[in-house]
């Protein structure tokens, strides 16, 4: 019987806090390198997890003291799925034009091929997807797949 097994995905919980978005990105940031992901795409993919992260602490958790962050990367057989959610709650973007700010899911949208934002009662989750490469999808499954 072989049983084949995906790499193990990357899985933090953390306090919606803005101090431990940097260990976040490193945790990230080597999780990809382990998989081969070529320097532009795990920039993509960094840039966008990042503001999904901080977009749950300033927004989604605003006014939570126990507010919490999960993020969870899996790699799957031709693509990279990355899941935020926070226990928060939506907040409505502003309707008002600024400047310097509200780009966020804009910026997520065109460094992945697909973002969906479910907000609900208990909190809001983005859910991320980039297609890999042939060479990072040889990798991934060279770093985590074991047939027994």
């Amino acid at each position: 019987m072989t049983n084949i097994h995906r790499p193990a995905p990357l899985d933090l919980s953390f306090p919606a806090e803005p101090t431990r978005l940097a260990e976040a990105r490193r945790a990230l940031r080597q999780w990809l390198a382990e998989r081969a992901i070529g320097a532009e795409q795990a920039y993509n993919i960094l840039v966008a997890t990042d503001e999904a992260c901080a977009n749950a602490i300033e927004h989604g958790c605003r006014d939570r003291r126990d507010g919490s962050v999960r993020l969870r990367v899996s790699a799957e057989s031709h693509y990279l799925r990355v899941t935020v959610r926070d226990n928060g709650h939506w907040k409505t973007p502003a309707t008002k034009h600024d400047n310097y700010r509200g780009r966020g899911l804009t910026l997520m949208r065109n460094l992945m091929d697909q973002v969906n934002v479910q907000p609900t009662p208990g909190g809001t989750t983005v859910d991320m997807h980039t297609k890999l490469p042939e060479p990072a999808r040889r990798s991934a499954g060279a770093h985590g797949l074991v047939a027994h």
